[in-house]
């Protein structure tokens, strides 16, 4: 097992002053990477209607550990990667990721497959309960990834054997 240490907040005043970390697994041939609570870029005040993901923001630092992980700890069997807890974006960003982040993620840490988890068990933020997957779904559309059978989520209270 391999933990991978990031200073993160949890709240508006301790900011790099809480270690939270990903962490992964190798065992009898398979390999799974949690994600943890994390962000993945800094995203300004936008109207609620503008894209951040647009040509205009392309300029907004990434993360650079993702790829890192991907490349000295990857290919990954399965990922854990959060998908909530992200509104309002400027102020969550650079401590949570949203679906389209995720997918980001997912393709940087090389997994396989990946379950969407840190949505729609306590309400943290203002996005909808229901609206993670549902993004989550378009973000996988728009990098050309099948909606389902590769970055999936377990409805609440389901469960899934791997």
């Amino acid at each position: 097992m391999h933990t991978i240490p990031a200073l993160v907040s949890q709240g508006i005043f301790d900011k790099d002053t809480t270690l939270w970390c990903s962490w992964a697994i190798k065992s009898g041939g398979k390999s799974v990477w949690f994600g943890g609570d994390t962000g993945y870029r800094a995203v300004p005040y936008l109207p609620k209607d503008i894209d951040d993901y647009g040509p205009e923001y392309e300029h907004l630092p990434r993360c650079p550990q993702f790829k890192q992980i991907g490349e000295h700890r990857g290919p990954f069997d399965l990922g854990l990667i959060p998908i909530g807890a992200y509104c309002p974006r400027a102020a969550f960003s650079p401590m949570h990721v949203n679906p389209f982040d995720a997918v980001e993620i997912f393709s940087e840490t090389k997994c396989a497959r990946a379950m969407g988890i840190h949505w729609g068990t306590w309400v943290l933020t203002s996005e909808e309960v229901r609206d993670p997957p549902k993004l989550l779904k378009e973000a996988l559309q728009r990098k050309g990834l099948p909606e389902t059978g590769i970055f999936d989520i377990c409805d609440i209270g389901e469960s899934r054997e791997f």
